[in-house]
């Protein structure tokens, strides 16, 4: 059944400004199974540097249980009793140099100790579960250990070998490729006899991209952000750039008190700046005000961007980086307004040390643009107004966040089962709240400062710390609905970034081997493909329909079916276009729909359906398959649009 008609219209002769080529970007944090564990690096050993407390099981509250007494997660003992082998987890042993390094957090270097008690034929240390990518890849098995001159005994799967443990610290390092394809595969590492630490030890592939999956990265690599902002996020106000450079095996672990895990710090500065060279995007740092220093973001800067004559350059180079890195934009810290993170402030103390951070920066690099704190309301103490009447140093753009949330709280509440309507109307807040945010620009200021809207997404039942969630075609509709409103504001709002990238509210999902693409993801591949050029601005004339509250949500009386947004480049116009109907086709008229080139279309068979590990392609790109006329296409139910015509301007 098709509904009554709808309209759009543009022209040649309303262009509002040129798309900014920032407007697709994402984000990359330190948070859950992002980059560690199941993420995006390609590292197969769990806590590979033996982080955090020994694990202590209590019997009954009288007894620990001796055989995981004294053995960091997720490792096991092996063959272990109490007769026979004692662990125990160091913080003093790993010493590099001759110094110990201590983090802020107290955790500094440590080690998984073995120690056999009593001479046996049996083989007695640790092990752990481990899941592999590919079989078939090369693999680089690397340790560092301590010991008695005794032997170690490794065995990944059926790739046995062993080695000695020397008295003083010492890498060994094995390359093979297993005989027989089977993803699991248990580490073991085992002595018979006296005392060894480990201080770390790795698994990876020999084919991955700086570290990083291959497989991932180079699905990403087809959507190509327009830029890629890292390390975060909350957990940026606890980060110390020093830790994550330099020989990996070296640098220094802690706990992150942001998200409330250790942080291995493998994925430093030169392994990501490296990644979005690969990929195409550009790279966007967000830099300490939390618990960081001025002297901390000046030498940090320093680093990627200085020259050989430099302190921090040459440490570069000597870290194996010649050329600095390509640098446009800093994020002078994240928001600095909420309870949640480290080092938060008032407005105008923020006001302050923002002017301090960007004022020291241009002494290193004075060529950068710097992105604000802002608020996504004004109910942190009237924020947005007093930094923006308080803060002397050039603002570029102020930053905005904004979360559409429905929690499992809201779960009694009667939409909560059929929440397609409140999530494709949820764009409407997002516009609201945008309006309000320029209002605010204009009211308190007269530079001009754009807006960056470098975190956004909706949830429903995620929870810190990992906030996994699989997004459907709804979801998929209101992140090209919130476009679109980014779109057509393009004059002002200069910066769009989803968070995020990987697994945690991702784009991407991996499960072990298998990885696929959100309906999201889709959207931002399509919309970064095409949309490009000058932003044409335009009208839809369309039916409205009333959405139920749900949680925080508001009930909203006048959300229109369809949206859009239009741009025109090299005599093409791509003209993108969402109809939020559960059930109804939509006849969509424009006196140029003759000379459409290509259409592109997603959607399901269900106003629900999502991809998954067990059908990753589930909802996917369909192209040319809309029914059209003259002057008129048909847009299916529950689906996103691209279409693009022959336009010429002149």
């Amino acid at each position: 059944m098709t509904k009554n008609i709808s309209s759009i219209s543009f022209s040649k002769d309303k262009i509002l400004t040129e798309i900014s080529e920032h407007m697709f970007g994402t984000n990359l944090e330190h948070i859950g199974e992002a980059i560690y564990r199941n993420g995006i690096w390609a590292e197969i050993v769990k806590n590979r540097k033996f982080c955090g407390p020994d694990k202590l099981v209590w019997n009954n509250g009288l007894e620990h249980d001796h055989l995981d007494f004294g053995i960091v997660q997720p490792w096991k003992g092996l063959n272990a009793s109490a007769k026979h082998v004692m662990y125990a987890h160091s913080n003093s042993e790993y010493i590099v140099k001759g110094e110990e390094i201590i983090s802020r957090y107290g955790s500094g270097k440590q080690s998984q100790q073995i120690t056999i008690r009593e001479k046996s034929k049996t083989k007695r240390g640790i092990e752990q579960q481990l899941k592999l990518i590919d079989s078939k890849d090369y693999y680089e098995f690397n340790i560092i250990t301590k010991g008695d001159n005794q032997k170690v005994f490794i065995e990944i799967g059926e790739i046995k070998f062993s080695f000695i443990a020397k008295k003083k610290w010492t890498k060994n390092i094995k390359r093979f490729k297993f005989k027989k394809y089977n993803k699991l595969k248990k580490l073991k590492i085992s002595i018979l006899s006296g005392n060894i630490y480990i201080a770390n030890c790795s698994l990876m592939p020999k084919n991955t991209i700086f570290g990083f999956r291959k497989d991932i990265t180079n699905m990403i690599k087809e959507w190509t952000p327009s830029y890629i902002r890292w390390p975060g996020g909350n957990f940026l106000s606890g980060y110390d750039w020093k830790n994550g450079i330099g020989n990996r095996n070296f640098r220094l672990p802690y706990y992150d008190h942001a998200w409330y895990q250790w942080e291995d710090n493998d994925v430093g500065t030169d392994e990501f700046m490296k990644w979005c060279e690969y990929i195409g995007s550009e790279p966007m740092i967000t830099v300490n005000t939390g618990d960081g220093l001025i002297k901390d973001a000046q030498n940090w800067i320093e680093y990627i961007t200085g020259s050989a004559s430099t302190k921090f350059g040459k440490l570069r180079i000597k870290n194996g980086r010649i050329k600095p890195y390509k640098l446009k934009t800093v994020f002078i810290g994240n928001e600095m307004f909420g309870g949640w993170q480290i080092g938060h402030t008032d407005p105008i103390t923020y006001a302050n040390k923002y002017d301090k951070f960007v004022k020291g920066i241009k002494k290193i690099n004075n060529k950068l643009r710097f992105i604000a704190v802002g608020a996504c309301s004004d109910h942190f103490g009237h924020w947005n107004e007093q930094i923006l009447k308080n803060i002397k140093e050039k603002i570029d753009e102020i930053s905005v966040h904004y979360y559409s949330i429905r929690t499992e709280k809201d779960k009694k509440h009667p939409n909560y089962k059929s929440r397609y309507l409140p999530t494709v109307a949820a764009s409407t807040e997002v516009r609201l709240m945008l309006d309000r945010t320029i209002k605010e620009i204009k009211k308190n200021t007269k530079k001009d400062i754009k807006i960056a809207f470098d975190e956004w997404n909706t949830y429903v039942e995620a929870h810190p710390p990992y906030f996994i969630e699989n997004y459907n075609i709804a979801d998929a509709i209101y992140a090209a609905s919130l476009l679109h409103a980014c779109i057509n504001r393009g004059d002002i709002i200069r910066n769009t970034g989803i968070y995020h990238l990987i697994n945690v509210m991702g784009n991407y999902r991996i499960e072990g081997k298998n990885i696929w693409k959100t309906p999201t993801t889709l959207v931002l591949e399509l919309f970064t493909k095409f949309h490009k050029g000058s932003i044409l601005k335009s009208k839809v004339i369309s039916e409205k329909f009333s959405s139920p509250r749900l949680g925080k949500q508001p009930t909203y009386n006048n959300n229109k079916y369809l949206d859009a947004s239009v741009t025109y480049k090299d005599n093409q116009i791509c003209l993108s276009v969402v109809n939020k109907s559960e059930k109804h086709s939509i006849k969509f008229k424009n006196i140029n729909f003759n000379k459409i080139k290509e259409t592109f279309t997603i959607n399901g068979q269900n106003k629900t359906d999502l991809n998954s590990y067990r059908n990753n392609t589930k909802v996917k790109i369909k192209k040319n398959i809309l029914n059209k006329g003259n002057d008129y296409i048909i847009l299916p139910p529950h689906s996103i649009n691209v279409i693009l015509l022959d336009y010429n301007l002149r």
